[in-house]
């Protein structure tokens, strides 16, 4: 037996051997996965007869019931959507509320206009002043019902409506905004921060909103200086589902919800979403059979919840600052100031260092080791994101759709690629470095990353923070009272567990909200987990260096396969595709266009003549924007027409006037204006159209081409001002847009299989002219 080291006459203990350590890191984390998903759903609803005061979803289902009529898709200026509105404003009167309309037209930057219909209702409060604003939209897209996007969230605005009703009042005014035209741009919410009387008084905001049909609703985006806002929260909510991660993350995404509207503007606010069965969003499937009941009841709790602080709170001088959050097994948020973030990254940096000196001291640790400890984490998540890349580039041919009908084999996949890679990266390390220096390395590590994202990204810090300073001071009790093996294992152990607990939860949202690639990022989230087991796997001798690494990318490799062998898609989990019928009024020339991922179904061949390569569908389509088209039976519509009313050229400028109708009475008409017109400026109906940039993505006309649309074209047409910076003639094109297909289509729409779905516009015909201007 090797003789024990000695540093300044202290004995230090023997490397402890063995694989139970491993084995034991490898069942907690297991435990903590089955923990965070096991409290991971929502609440159960609540029935009728639910206290007054209480949201109660078993109220609010008839709402929703009531709101859904016939279920016919209700976009922005159809008659279906007028039906939507008058149902809100009688639930709204029938619990006490005066309700009105506040009329608006407006426009989206690079996408459209629309006259819109707000419904707004008022609660007076204690106090005069500024108000809470609590909102949902009411129109849906073309392509499906929009039960759950948005009608549930309206059910939840109502029922919350009267639950407020039945208490004494609240000390800030409750402003209710169910909008209109949110789908085309957030018309509704342009139209109110534009031209509502009720716009200035506004003090905070809760927006409702949804990307899925079920599951618990999170709170996943904050604005303003939010820290009284999570406290006022989080004084009330009974199950919190939020962290100030999403918050952070959802600043750099794309995506917009009507809350985006005041975000300039620095409104302080809050924004719930539910997102569970994604491939349900924007498609017929979002309907009341695939609507949950739990949901609208966490849905409806939390944003009670939200309501209810805000509108206690001082919304004339809000305090400032800006929080870290997040809920704790859903049971309480844990929060401290964003300030702080930096502090605690130096406290866990100065502690965590604190026992590696002690680790040193005792002989059980080098600096060399703590170096290479404390770039596992890293160097572990880069080598992640390298075997997910190659994962993706691999299964990749399996997704049809972001979202796959059997999600557990590829989750698997990417999971235990990253277990592979961690475990192998800490089999090297630990070949020349002891679990004690390796310990130290990556709690250091770790605290480092906290440090760094509480300076940068204070919203994620909480990822590292807490563990790293449970690790810091077990691991300081640890090595000043004399490093034992079992008081080593402890300091492994419960920094790793409270790093699972805090990683796990929105691991699953990652999937939910962005699909296969959603599950790249997991696969490198959880190196950051499984680096905390580092420390173990070198005492593990071959089984942690050798057989759990090729253990699990056997597994990696075998889940691989079954998600190459297994469906896709299915009715439940179904692919998009969209039919159109598109007519050349000018030509005649009809033809059939096919939107979806290839391959084209063999059925659809046979029900028209399709070719075998994609091609621009379109004559303003660009060259890499391909789709399958085939010939189709004349529609013989009556086409688009833009009429020249006034044209003139003043100081070398072009100043058009124009009309653009519909004789067939499409509700949507677009413009196309090409880019050799050097286009200046354009008015539609007397609004000014936002400057944009060029549009980009799937669908996006060439560089410099300009579309400007009207949703809601009136029978009469829509006026357009346009100023142009040539002045010679120009083909433009003129198109309108309708719901649906003609019966020509039934064979076609027969042949689309049972496992792919209209989304977002659905079926539709285009009928085009081409214009000379």
């Amino acid at each position: 037996m090797a003789e024990p080291s000695r540093t300044r006459g202290v004995v230090a203990p023997e490397e402890p051997r063995g694989s139970g350590g491993l084995i034991a890191g490898l069942a907690l984390l297991g435990l903590a996965l089955l923990l965070v998903t096991a409290l991971g759903g929502p609440p159960p609803p609540k029935p009728k007869d639910a206290p007054p005061a209480e949201f109660s979803a078993g109220r609010a289902e008839e709402v929703l019931r009531a709101l859904v009529g016939d279920g016919a898709p209700h976009p922005v200026g159809s008659a279906a959507n007028d039906r939507v509105r008058e149902r809100v404003m009688a639930q709204l009167r029938a619990v006490g509320y005066t309700p009105e309309v506040q009329e608006g037209f407006t426009c989206q930057p690079g996408w459209g206009c629309a006259k819109v219909l707000n419904v707004v209702a008022r609660l007076p409060g204690q106090e005069k002043g500024k108000v809470v604003l609590l909102t949902a939209h009411y129109d849906s897209v073309p392509a499906g019902p929009g039960v759950s996007d948005d009608l549930t969230s309206v059910a939840a605005v109502l029922e919350i409506a009267r639950a407020l009703k039945t208490g004494p009042p609240l000390r800030n005014t409750v402003l209710f905004l169910i909008d209109d035209g949110e789908e085309e741009g957030l018309l509704g919410a342009r139209a109110f921060a534009a031209s509502s009387p009720d716009a200035e008084s506004v003090g905070a905001m809760v927006n409702l909103e949804a990307r899925g049909t079920g599951g618990p609703s999170l709170m996943f985006q904050t604005s303003g200086e939010d820290a009284w806002l999570i406290d006022a929260f989080a004084a009330r909510v009974p199950r919190p589902f939020t962290s100030s991660l999403f918050s952070t993350v959802y600043r750099f995404m794309p995506n917009d919800t009507d809350l985006t509207v005041f975000l300039r503007g620095g409104l302080p606010g809050l924004n719930f979403a539910f997102i569970d069965h994604p491939s349900y969003y924007h498609t017929p499937l979002d309907n009341l059979a695939h609507s949950s009941a739990a949901t609208l009841q966490h849905q409806g709790d939390n944003a009670l919840a939200a309501v209810r602080g805000v509108a206690a709170g001082d919304l004339v001088t809000p305090p400032a600052g800006n929080a870290v959050f997040f809920d704790l097994l859903h049971l309480a948020v844990v929060r401290w100031r964003a300030g702080l973030s930096p502090l605690l990254g130096i406290l866990a940096l100065v502690l965590c260092l604190a026992a590696a000196w002690l680790a040193r001291r005792r002989g059980l640790a080098t600096w060399g080791a703590v170096v290479l400890g404390a770039v596992a984490p890293l160097l572990a998540a880069v080598l992640c994101f390298g075997a997910a890349f190659g994962l993706s580039a691999l299964v990749g041919r399996a997704f049809h759709s972001p979202w796959i009908a059997r999600p557990l084999p590829v989750s698997l996949a990417f999971g235990l690629a990253s277990l592979a890679v961690t475990l192998a990266l800490a089999g090297v390390l630990g070949r020349r470095s002891g679990s004690a220096g390796l310990w130290a390395g990556v709690w250091t590590g770790w605290s480092l990353l906290g440090l760094v994202t509480g300076i940068l990204l204070p919203g994620v810090s909480y990822l590292f923070l807490p563990a790293a300073l449970v690790a810091g001071i077990v691991g300081i009790a640890v090595y000043a009272g004399g490093g034992s093996a079992p008081g080593r294992l402890a300091a492994t152990l419960l920094p790793a567990l409270v790093a699972a607990l805090l990683w796990f939860p929105f691991l699953g949202s990652l999937y939910l909200g962005l699909g296969l690639t959603g599950l790249a990022v997991i696969s490198v989230a959880l190196a950051f987990v499984f680096s905390t087991l580092v420390p173990l796997v070198g005492p593990a001798g071959a089984l942690g260096r050798r057989w759990l690494p090729l253990a699990a990318l056997a597994g990696a490799v075998l889940a691989a396969v079954l998600t190459l062998v297994t469906p896709s898609t299915s009715s439940e989990v179904p692919r998009n595709m969209m039919v159109e019928l598109h007519e050349d009024a000018g030509t005649g020339e009809s033809r059939w266009v096919v939107r979806g991922s290839p391959p084209l179904p063999p059925a659809m061949r046979q029900a028209a003549a399709f070719g075998q390569r994609q091609v621009p569908p379109y004559p303003w389509s660009p060259s890499w924007a391909r789709t399958f088209v085939a010939p189709a039976p004349p529609l013989n519509a009556p086409g688009p027409e833009l009429t020249v009313l006034e044209n003139a050229i003043v100081e070398g400028r072009r100043h058009l006037r124009l009309r653009l109708t519909s004789p067939r009475g499409a509700l949507v008409g677009s413009v196309a204006i090409p880019p050799a017109a050097r286009l200046e400026s354009v008015k539609i109906d007397g609004h000014p159209f936002p400057a944009v940039e060029r549009r980009q993505g799937a669908g996006a006309p060439p560089a410099g081409w300009r579309f400007f649309s009207s949703f809601t074209l009136p029978p009469g047409g829509s006026e357009l001002e346009v100023v142009l910076g040539a002045t010679e003639p120009l083909e433009w094109y003129a198109i309108d847009r309708s719901s649906g297909l003609p019966p020509s289509a039934r064979a076609l729409l027969a042949a689309r299989p049972k496992d792919a779905i209209p989304f977002q516009d659905g079926d539709q015909v285009l009928v085009s002219r081409k214009v000379k201007i």
